[in-house]
This record gives structure tokens, C-alpha cells and sequence, in this order.
């Protein structure tokens, strides 16, 4: 049988606190370029902006909107 685990929730806030701490521990490491944790946190940032209701994927966006 499988275990099951308690469901987790966070809020937008939470999830975002959490991703800057990622991003200081991966400037910390010292082993991604710039470009690497843009990257690592641009795509959680657009997601997390998703679930808020603030982003559509569907709509132009940056460079390429008209």
C-alpha cells in the first residue's frame, strides 16, 4: 500500500520567498553563469505569475508582443 502524504500549500508569497532563497544559494554556489540562473528563475517566476492569473500563456509576451 502506498503512504499518503499530507497535502502542501503555499501562497504566491511563500512560493516566491522560497525561490530567492534559491536564487542566493545558486549565486552562492558559485558555479552557474549569469545566463544559467536566469534561466533557473525566469521559467518558476512566469509560472508562479501563471497560478496568480497575472501571465497568459496564450498572449504575446517581452520581445516578441505586438
Amino acid at each position: 500500500m502506498i503512504p499518503v502524504m499530507a497535502e502542501r500549500t503555499w501562497t504566491a508569497a511563500q512560493l516566491r520567498a522560497e525561490l530567492a532563497k534559491y536564487h542566493q544559494e545558486l549565486i552562492a554556489a558559485g558555479n552557474h553563469r549569469p545566463s544559467t540562473i536566469a534561466t533557473y528563475i525566469q521559467h518558476p517566476e512566469r509560472f508562479i505569475a501563471y497560478l496568480e492569473g497575472s501571465y497568459d500563456p496564450r498572449q504575446p509576451q517581452g520581445r516578441n508582443a505586438r
